[in-house]
């Protein structure tokens, strides 16, 4: 076996560096003198024969390609370091270090309150970190190693993924409550067809939105956008048209109160899966497989309202 020239300690100081950007900012985390990084991360370079940044001058650091390569796996390496630890410390009550969750920003409040709360009240010694965004970022900075879990619908899952279904929807149209259409078991599409829609502009949610409406055969003449499903909902809510989500609160109100319904589309057979995954490309730890556990025995237990 071939030891390693480089150290643990490097690995650190250059995840520091291109996490934060600048180096100033990266010794500030570090505690350390922007001298003393700036010459580890020099001998990293030197000892894998490869320049991993790129300095400008009062515009901090840029990854290199052999940067943005090694970031990957600096991050599964330093991960299967503190799994080493733990071990050796014997540490098996809970999980312990800082791991990092990012959900589907339209997910988020569905799911992310239950699994802090739980997490928190589990596993008092280790930090949870969340993003949202949208379903592509989400699965680029999983792929990145920048985060443990992505939790996402299928359409944007990818064969780089190691996926477990939580659940599924459907998706119905948001009407005002005083609407014509109100009353009926379930909405035709086509009959909204001279109305306006709301849609939900993040991406992949609005193809699907225009790909539901071309399987119907209908259009939307009419369209206004919103890259926020509350503001989506108030516009519906005064009347200002329709639209076609896949989660909904339990309440059918807006942000100012305004009644809304929520209901069927008729002739689509539609399901969409909520997965929660995690990257093909790096290597499992016990840490990574303990808090996929985790996530599953309690994001299972109960389906989200709506």
């Amino acid at each position: 076996m071939t030891i390693p020239r480089f150290t643990l300690r490097q690995l650190g100081y250059f995840l520091a560096v291109a996490e934060q950007r600048t180096i100033s900012a990266a010794a500030d985390r570090l505690n350390i003198s922007q001298g003393a990084l700036t010459e580890a991360i020099g001998e990293l370079e030197n000892q894998l024969s490869v320049q991993l940044f790129v300095r400008r001058r009062a515009h901090g650091v840029v990854l290199t390609v052999e940067g943005r390569d090694l970031l990957a796996y600096a991050r599964a390496t330093l991960s299967s370091a503190e799994d080493l630890q733990t071990a050796v410390k014997d540490r098996q009550v809970g999980l312990s270090g800082r791991m990092v969750i990012g959900c589907y920003m339209t997910l988020a409040p569905f799911l992310l309150p239950r699994l802090v709360s739980a997490f928190q009240s589990q596993h008092p010694s280790a930090v949870l970190d969340l993003f949202q965004d949208s379903g592509e970022a989400i699965a680029e900075r999983l792929h990145l190693g920048e985060c443990d879990l992505a939790i996402l619908y299928d359409y944007s899952t990818t064969p780089d993924m190691i996926c477990d279904e939580l659940y599924w929807v459907q998706p119905r149209v948001v009407l005002p409550a005083d609407h014509k259409l109100a009353d009926k078991d379930e909405v035709e599409l086509k009959d909204l067809e001279d109305e306006t829609n709301v849609l939900f502009d993040v991406e992949p949610a609005l193809s699907n939105t225009q790909q539901i409406l071309r399987q119907l055969g209908t259009t939307a003449k009419y369209q206004m956008r919103a890259r926020s499903i509350e503001l989506v909902r108030a516009m519906v809510g005064h009347g200002l048209g329709y639209a076609i989500l896949l989660h909904h609160p339990p309440t059918h109100l807006s942000y100012e109160g305004k009644p809304l319904v929520v209901k069927p589309i008729a002739r689509l057979n539609v399901r969409y899966k909520v997965m929660m995954a995690r990257s093909r490309n790096l290597r499992s730890s016990r840490r990574g497989d303990r808090l996929r556990d985790f996530c599953l025995s309690v994001l299972r237990q109960t389906r989200p309202s709506g």
